[in-house]
This record gives structure tokens, sequence and C-alpha cells, in this order.
């Protein structure tokens, strides 16, 4: 693994057909090779050097309104899974990191929920890494009423993970299918985040505060996401544009 350059990445990674798929396949390597060398068996870690990878077509992430979400936990109240989607869509958790969430993480005196690990499913296989970064690894607030709703679910002895023994490809299909029967907004697992994030944004948050709740390592990732504001927002702006200029 030592022998392995930035030039051998870049040439494997630009022989995929897809970007999305190459993103993926570095993220596992790179998982990988830093386990191995926090265990000792590779001297030199290439992934935290600067690799180019793929360019991305821009993603908007279809996400829900505000409205949307308390109607999807409403019908999420008393399933299975309200647990994990608790916890998704109103502390901005990645999917990898809320399916491995454990009821271990979650300080429900101080309404608090610490990520210590990631989930990745592949090839069939489950894969549990540490968090991808230094700020990935990180505790984050949950609202008084998530807070609230987790200890009622909790019942003071729960233990393991949030959402038992499924993993991330099962806890997707139950989600999507409970969404179907019960006829609620849905968007997939990982746009739970991205609804989060842009809804912190539009409540008025400071965009590093978001940033810092989202494991972002700069606010250049959050901008570049969430800050959209909408059509009420600018006109609110121009309302306060034009004033300026008429009462100068």
């Amino acid at each position: 693994m030592d022998a392995i350059s930035v030039a051998d990445i870049e040439s494997w990674l630009d022989s995929f057909d897809k970007p999305g798929a190459a993103r993926k396949a570095y993220a596992v390597f790179r998982a990988i090779l830093r386990l191995a060398f926090k265990r000792g068996l590779a001297d030199n870690d290439v992934t935290r050097r600067e690799i180019r990878l793929p360019h991305l077509r821009h993603y908007e992430p279809q996400v829900l309104s505000a409205s949307e979400v308390r109607r999807l936990l409403k019908g999420f109240y008393g399933h299975p899974l309200e647990a994990w989607l608790l916890v998704s869509v109103c502390a901005g958790l990645r999917r990898c990191e809320s399916v491995g969430l454990e009821w271990a993480d979650l300080d429900l005196r101080r309404g608090t929920v610490t990520v210590k690990r990631s989930v990745q499913w592949v090839a069939g296989h489950e894969t549990v890494t540490e968090p991808k970064t230094d700020l990935s690894r990180r505790t984050v607030a949950l609202p008084r009423f998530a807070v609230k709703r987790l200890a009622e679910l909790r019942h003071g002895t729960k233990t393991g993970r949030l959402v038992g023994n499924l993993n991330a490809n099962q806890v997707a299909n139950h989600y999507r299918s409970w969404c179907k029967r019960m006829k609620l907004p849905c968007v997939p697992p990982r746009n739970l985040r991205h609804t989060f994030g842009t809804l912190a944004i539009k409540a008025g948050t400071d965009i590093s505060v978001v940033a810092r709740q989202l494991g972002h390592s700069d606010i250049q990732t959050t901008a570049r996401y969430y800050l959209k504001p909408d059509l009420s927002v600018l006109k609110d702006m121009q309302k306060a544009w034009q004033k300026l200029i008429l009462t100068c």
C-alpha cells in the first residue's frame, strides 16, 4: 500500500465511466487505507494529500419543506424507524452516520448526539469505520421535541443501534415503503440531511453554525448546497434595498 502514489489513484479514478461511481469507490478506498494506517499496517496515508477527483455536475438535492417534515415525522410515530428518522432529519446526519448510531451515543439530558462511527454497505457486506474527518467526529444538538420523543422511545434501558439489526439498504427500503404506504412526503434518505441544512439556513441560522452541525470542513461546502434563499427572502431583500434607495 505504501507504493501507491497520487498519480496511481488519479489514474484509477479516471478509469471509471461515471464520476459518482469513482467518488464512491474512492471513499471506500480512503476508509480502508486510513484504517490500515491507524493500525500500523501502512506507513503512509496518501489520501491525506490532494487528490483530483472526477468532476461532478452541479447537484440540486430534492428537499422537504417545513410542513412536509412535520407530516413525515407524524407519519412515522410509533414506527420502528422513528428514532432513526428523528436524528436523521433533526440533526442533519449523513446516512452512514445515522445508520450506525447507537442509543449510547445519545445524551438525552444534554440533548445531544455524538457521531462516533460510519457504516457503509459495500458488496453485500457492512463496513464500520471511524468518521471521515475530525470534524465529522462531532457532538451535535437535537431540538427539544426530538429529545422528548427519543426519551419516550428509549424506555430507559434500550441498547444497541437505533435501527436494530437492519443494514443501510434495509433501512432505506423500509423507509420508502412506509412513505409510499402512508402517502407521506418522501425524499431519499441522504436528502433528509439536505433538508435539515436547507431549513436551518432558511430559519436564519448562521451558515458557520450549520456547517459545524453538518460536520463540513469549510463553509464553502455548506454554501454550495444549502445557501439558496427562496423567492420570499429575495423579495424581502428587494424591499429593504428599495427602502434604502428611496429614503436616502
